[in-house]
């Protein structure tokens, strides 16, 4: 009875913990669209986008496909981004694609693309924005191919919800450590058999 409880709590966890986070940071809102800003050998082109104030808050995405192997790593900036209105800076961003995970384009063999947020527009004043996406300082980075994708009423991830998941898997677990170590002790207890002689 208490095992399926405790697995019950781990899935609860890992849910509430690392699933809803990333469904509601990459898939939350209705795409707006998705626009090429550069296509090796380049250049970078900025890209604008007229915005109304309905679609706060607008979450922006930088998709970007690497010719070879990329390690993300935390003091190399891959990209930078800047988003403007009226020449006033909304977003400025560096993208090292940290946290991202490599997803295949179109199937299982395709090139494989990062995905790195710049952050939300919110609010949202009507009119045209400009993003402008260029090379970081990442020694030896050679990139294919950039992509600017744009969700509107994207929702915003509580961040309560994390420490609640996380607690929840670390409970689960130490439960059925326990559980088992328990188990284990159980079947150790029990006197063996008699042997008969002859």
């Amino acid at each position: 009875m208490m095992r399926p409880l405790l697995l019950l709590l781990l899935i609860a966890g890992i849910v509430l913990g690392i699933g809803y986070p990333w469904v509601v940071g990459n898939f939350s809102g209705e795409e707006i669209g998705s626009w090429r800003v550069y296509d090796r050998p380049g250049p970078y082109k900025p890209v604008t986008v007229t915005l109304t104030a309905g679609d706060a808050p607008v979450r922006a995405f930088v998709d970007m496909q690497p010719l070879r192997n990329f390690v993300p790593s935390v003091g190399r900036s891959a990209l930078t981004a800047v988003v403007t209105r009226q020449g006033r800076d909304v977003l400025v961003r560096t993208l090292n694609y940290e946290n991202s995970k490599a997803a295949n384009k179109g199937s299982p063999q395709g090139p494989q693309v990062y995905r790195d947020s710049i952050g939300d527009i919110d609010p949202v004043e009507d009119g045209d924005y400009v993003f402008t996406i260029g090379p970081g300082d990442f020694d030896g980075l050679e990139v294919a191919e950039v992509d600017l994708v744009l969700r509107k009423g994207a929702t915003a991830v509580d961040w309560r919800a994390m420490p609640a998941g996380i607690a929840l898997i670390v409970i689960s677990l130490f439960g059925l450590v326990r559980l088992r170590r328990s188990r284990k002790a159980a079947a150790n207890n029990v006197p063996p058999p008699p042997k008969w002689g002859r």
